[in-house]
This record gives C-alpha cells, sequence and structure tokens, in this order.
C-alpha cells in the first residue's frame, strides 16, 4: 500500500514552505502527495492565478527533489495524512527520529562560485534584499577573486527549480536574505549563509520574531542537522554582518590579508 500524503490547495499555501512537508514526508517513510484541487485556489497568501502558477514551478518539482511522486485529488474521497510545513515542523520530526531524508542534490558541471539570491517581493517589502549593500558584498566577494553569481527570487519570471537547486549544491557558499529559494538550502547539504532577520519598522519586526517563535524555531536557533558551511545569521543584510560571517566561513591568512 502507498503511504499519501495529502496537501488541500484550497487551505494550504503553493510556497518553498511546501519543501517542509516534502522533506517531512519522505523521512515518515511516504511515497505520495496528492494534492488536493476541487476547491478554489487558497488566496491568503497569492492571487488564485499566481497560485497556480506556484504550483507547477515550485511544488511539482519539489516533489522530484524529495523522491516523490504526485497526483491530484478530490477531498471528498481522499485517504492519506497531512503533515505541517513549516521549518518548526521538521525539527520536531528530527527530534523524534534522529535524522531527516534531505532534499537530492543535483550535478552541475561548474562549482566554486558564490551565489547571492535577491529577494525583491510584492509581499513584506521591508524584508527584501537591501541591494545597496548587497552590490558591495558582490564587489568585496570579486575583488577576493570569488565567481559571483546572482539569482533573483524570481517572483515573477520564475526559474527551474531544478535548475537553482544545483547552482546551490555545487556553490563555494549561498548568500541571502531569508526568502523562499533558501529552504532548497536548509533542507539540503547546499552550503549557506541566511540572514534572517533585516532592519525594519518594529511592530512588523517584532511580528516576525513572534511568527519564529509561533513556528517554535525562536530567534537563534540552528537547524540541528546542519554541517559545518550552513549557518542562519540572525541579524541584518548589512556589509560588516555579511563579510565578517563569510570570513568566518572562509578567513584570509593574516599574511595575504598585509600584503594586499
Amino acid at each position: 500500500i502507498v503511504k499519501i500524503v495529502l496537501y488541500d490547495l484550497s487551505i494550504l499555501p503553493t510556497t518553498f514552505d511546501f519543501a517542509c512537508t516534502a522533506v517531512i514526508a519522505k523521512s515518515m517513510g511516504y511515497e505520495e502527495v496528492m494534492f488536493l484541487v476541487d476547491k478554489p485556489m487558497t488566496t491568503w497568501k497569492y492571487p488564485a492565478d499566481i497560485g497556480w502558477r506556484r504550483w507547477a514551478n515550485i511544488l511539482v518539482p519539489m516533489c522530484r527533489l524529495a523522491d516523490l511522486s504526485f497526483s491530484v485529488g478530490c477531498s471528498h474521497n481522499a485517504s492519506g495524512d497531512v503533515f505541517g510545513y513549516t521549518t518548526g515542523h521538521v525539527v520536531e520530526v528530527f527530534k523524534k527520529t534522529g535524522k531527516i531524508t534531505k532534499l537530492k542534490n543535483v550535478p552541475l558541471t561548474e562549482n566554486g562560485y558564490v551565489t547571492i539570491t535577491m529577494r525583491q517581493s510584492f509581499r513584506n517589502r521591508w524584508r527584501n534584499s537591501n541591494i545597496p549593500e548587497w552590490e558591495k558584498v558582490a564587489k568585496w566577494l570579486g575583488d577576493r577573486g570569488e565567481n559571483v553569481v546572482i539569482l533573483e527570487e524570481a517572483e515573477h519570471q520564475p526559474m527551474s527549480l531544478e535548475y537553482r537547486m544545483a547552482l546551490y549544491c555545487n556553490a563555494k557558499m549561498n548568500l541571502a536574505v531569508g526568502n523562499g529559494p533558501m529552504v532548497l538550502c536548509w533542507l539540503s547539504e547546499a552550503p549557506y549563509l541566511s540572514f534572517q532577520l533585516p532592519k525594519g519598522p518594529e511592530k512588523e519586526y517584532n511580528n516576525l520574531v513572534q511568527q519564529w517563535e509561533n513556528m517554535k524555531f525562536p530567534v537563534g536557533s540552528q537547524l540541528p542537522w546542519k554541517t559545518d558551511k550552513q549557518e542562519i545569521v540572525w541579524g541584518p543584510d548589512d556589509f560588516e554582518t555579511i563579510t565578517s560571517h563569510y570570513n568566518k566561513h572562509f578567513p584570509i591568512a593574516e599574511k595575504l590579508t598585509q600584503v594586499l
């Protein structure tokens, strides 16, 4: 009997958060995700047309990255289980079982570059990437001899999820503010420095802190399965914060610094 996870598109979001559901499903021995499509698409995060597009561009290929099959069905006769879709839900599974099945590594001919993923969303604009600071970071990395690859969150012009995953998997480091695509790194072996607390209006900032608390992954937490090249930075995406954490992972020898 195939173990099936149900994902109701009239209730649950068509965001990168679905990666959490997919990883939980695979970790718990499930083989298939059934998307329930008989009711109107939920609009609490996006208009329905954007939701359907994101379902096709993000959720369906995410099943492949998690090594799950998928199907569509109707809620009145569907049979299966429902899992959460937050980071906290994945951490709970890890604490109970001592392991998770991570998203698959995707090979790529190129490697050794540094990616910067820019968030420029119409939602919660205050959490978007600090473009002037990231431009300084890109120049700083270039001056160090790094090959820098700038990626967009691709809200309006989606890029292949598998190709994005390949870029992350084969990078020397992946840098970004908190955004959807970074979950691909959080739930895989891809390296990352993820800057999760941007500077913003006090009310919105406090709400974001509370949101992490509600997910049972409060500010200051690190993923228990992280590698040495994976770190969540609970601070803003300013030049000093980004470069100091990058230096911590990739220090330049003191002698070389003096020569420069």
